[in-house]
């Protein structure tokens, strides 16, 4: 893209490897006072029509009032939760609101129940079935797959902003805002689809779950080796003998169309 792309440029540090531990760090260079900065993960598969110019005229208008503002991402551990109980999305398997629940982050049987029926209500125009009211996130770890935030309080904290390394995703969602009494927000009517967590991903690419992103988006879906079943896997999963080791079942539909 940067190659392709003037606006685009890669900033680099030279000790990243390319690992978690050193995110945290690239926060340095979001320095502009005047600018908002949207981190979206690399695996964010889908951002719904008018996405930016909605969620920016949101931010504006809620300026202050957190320090860091989240659409509602399809397959992050708290929004599962804030679908279960406050959408019409009808969800039926073991979900709890933490961000590396035992049942929805760590195993694929969710995101795999739960994105071709967000693809569907795509497809359908039925997206108001998966909004949820707003909601603050206050001393509770926050998946930051999609986020945004302002230059202007990231130059006046200083290096109060700046996450230590090796936990930036602590550090944003719970320490720093309990140290500015600021909160994290979720704006429950805009969403974007997060792909995978690292226990999900090799599942997840074995279905044809990003072929339907990649129809919807109206482009031709990349031929790509799926991973195939290690027989490490295979061992692992015989070993286990606990419950929580054995991926929950769940069904997942769009509520019955009314006329």
């Amino acid at each position: 893209m940067a190659a392709s792309d003037p606006r685009c440029r890669i900033k680099q540090l030279p000790h990243a490897d390319g690992g978690f531990n050193v995110i945290g760090d690239f926060y340095r260079f979001c320095d502009d006072a005047e600018a908002f900065y949207l981190r979206l993960d690399d695996d964010v598969v889908f951002v719904e029509d008018g996405f930016f110019q909605r969620y920016m005229t949101r931010v504006m208008a809620e300026r202050g009032s957190a320090i860091w503002y989240a659409p509602l991402i399809i397959n992050n551990a708290i929004c599962n939760s804030l679908l279960k109980q406050l959408s019409r999305v009808r969800i039926d398997g073991p979900l709890t609101c933490q961000a590396s629940c035992e049942f929805s982050w760590a195993h694929a049987s969710f995101p795999e129940a739960l994105h071709p029926v967000f693809v569907e209500a795509v497809r359908t125009n039925r997206l108001d079935d998966f909004r949820v009211p707003d909601r603050e996130i206050r001393l509770s770890r926050f998946s930051i797959n999609a986020i945004g935030f302002f230059g202007s309080d990231i130059v006046s904290l200083g290096d109060g902003f700046h996450p230590p390394s090796g936990d930036e995703e602590e550090w944003l969602s719970v320490t720093l805002p309990t140290k500015l009494d600021r909160p994290g927000k979720i704006f429950g009517d805009m969403t974007v689809a997060h792909f995978s967590f690292y226990p999900q991903e090799r599942q997840l690419l074995r279905t044809n779950i990003l072929d339907g992103y990649y129809e919807i988006a109206g482009l031709p879906a990349p031929i790509y080796e799926k991973p195939p079943i290690r027989l490490r896997d295979r061992l692992r999963q015989w070993r286990r003998g606990r419950k929580a080791s054995t991926p929950p079942r769940y069904t997942i539909s769009l509520p019955p169309v009314t006329t």
